[in-house]
């Protein structure tokens, strides 16, 4: 993941035909309060579609559980909640 790279967005904007000049960046974090983990997952699993593009890919190949486990355990080492049943946290810079 690299949209949070500034060379590596205006690299694909450029590309995509937009002036360099017409680029801009502002640094926000983003701090998510859910539910537990897993359902947290899920949604990003049906909504977001780098997510959703990554278990298209590893069912094909016949890994989507394989991905679950490893997202899951992400999401899980990033929750910063003391409750078991809230996520939060999972702290994301964008450019």
């Amino acid at each position: 993941m690299t949209w949070g790279v500034e060379s590596n967005v205006r690299e694909r904007f450029v590309a995509a035909g937009v002036a360099a000049d017409d680029i801009a960046f502002a640094r926000a974090t983003f701090v998510f309060d859910f539910g537990a983990h897993r359902p947290f997952l899920d949604t990003f699993r049906r909504y977001y579609g780098p997510t959703m593009n990554a278990f298209e890919a590893a069912e094909k190949n016949g890994r989507a559980s394989e991905l679950q486990a490893e997202l899951e355990a992400l999401f899980a080492s990033q929750n910063r909640s003391r409750k078991v049943d809230q996520t939060t946290s999972t702290r994301h810079s964008c450019g």
